[in-house]
Formats: C-alpha cells, structure tokens, sequence
C-alpha cells in the first residue's frame, strides 16, 4: 500500500537544530509550548530575532534570541518553525523570512507555522495544494492550499496548528513528525496530559 502523503515522516531526525523565527508581536505561547516540548524531547532549537536579540511579544513578554535572522545560514538547520500573532503579518511582508522558508522547503526540510503564521508560507509559495490548518480570519488568505480544521495538520514536510490553544499539540505534533513518537507518547504522559 502507498503511503499518502501526509504520512510521510523524514527518514530520521537530523542533528541540525530548528530554527525559530522570533517577530516582535509574537505570540508568547505560540513560541514557548513548542520549543519547550521539543527541547523536552532532546530535539535542538535556536531562536533567531527578526531585528534584535530582545523580541517582545503580543502580551509584553520579551524573551531573548539565541541569535540574529541576518546571520542564519539556512543550510545549517533542519527545519524552521513560525510562530503566529500579529507577528504573521511581518513574517509574510519580510523577504529574508520567505527566503529561508523556500531554502528549507526546496531542500525537504521542516516548514511549521502555527495561529495566522501560514501567511508566510502562502506568500513563499510553499503550501499549494497542500492540507494546513490556521487561525480561522486567515484562513480566506490561504487561497492556495486545503484549510482543514483540525488543531494540527501534517502534510508532507509541512506542519501547521490552528492557535494559541494548539501550542502544546503543535509541538507533539513537530515531535512526531521528526521521528519521537514513541518520545511524545511519554512526555505526554509526564506533562499529565491523558
């Protein structure tokens, strides 16, 4: 039987790390929830800021990159993952974002964007024809791509979460796709979560 093409998984996870994009107005759980579940499963993230090291969110949460968009070396990661927000709307309009996404796209790697995040991945023209799930009001923008309403959607290596409430999923579902399921299932588990 063929797998379908949601199903398919990378052969194994790499030992390249994320990258997450950081965009002042990110949303503060949209970031936190996943990298914390990722590191949880031992699964390396660096966080790169847009236009400095401190990036503020939506809710006047600063946190601190690990470095700087500009110095990122595509090549050297082995996915990228977007946090929504109000941050989407820069995401989209910023070149250097829809460049690595492409980068990261055309080389089969990792693209996650989460919340109103996939505005990027439309405008990069990465998601035709593929499912995706998104913050409902953006949903109208997707016009290329099969909007699903589930919490997550995994489609090749194309990862998407619906907002805010689907942060903790979103991660296991990143975890799942680089290869932990088994990881996942426990860290669940521990997070007391079923």
């Amino acid at each position: 039987m063929t797998a379908l093409k949601t199903d398919l998984k990378p052969e194994s996870a790499s030992a390249d790390p994320l990258l997450v994009v950081m965009c002042p107005g990110f949303e503060e759980m949209e970031l936190t929830a996943p990298v914390d579940i990722l590191r949880r499963l031992g699964i390396p993230v660096t966080m790169a800021g847009l236009q400095s090291r401190n990036v503020e969110g939506a809710h006047g949460i600063t946190m601190r990159a690990d470095m700087l968009l500009v110095d990122v070396d595509s090549a050297c990661f082995s996915g990228v993952i977007l946090p929504g927000g109000p941050a989407s709307w820069t995401l989209r309009d910023t070149p250097a974002v829809l460049k690595i996404v492409r980068e990261m796209n055309a080389a089969g790697k990792l693209v996650a964007a989460i919340c109103a995040a996939p505005l990027a991945l439309e405008a990069a023209g990465v998601i035709k024809g593929r499912r995706v799930t998104c913050y409902p009001s953006v949903q109208a923008d997707l016009a290329s791509a099969a909007v699903c309403q589930e919490p997550t959607c995994t489609d090749a290596n194309i990862v998407t979460g619906k907002g805010p409430c689907a942060a903790a999923e979103f991660g296991f579902a990143l975890g799942c796709y680089l290869g932990k399921s088994e990881e996942v299932t426990r860290l669940r588990r521990e997070m007391c979560q079923g």
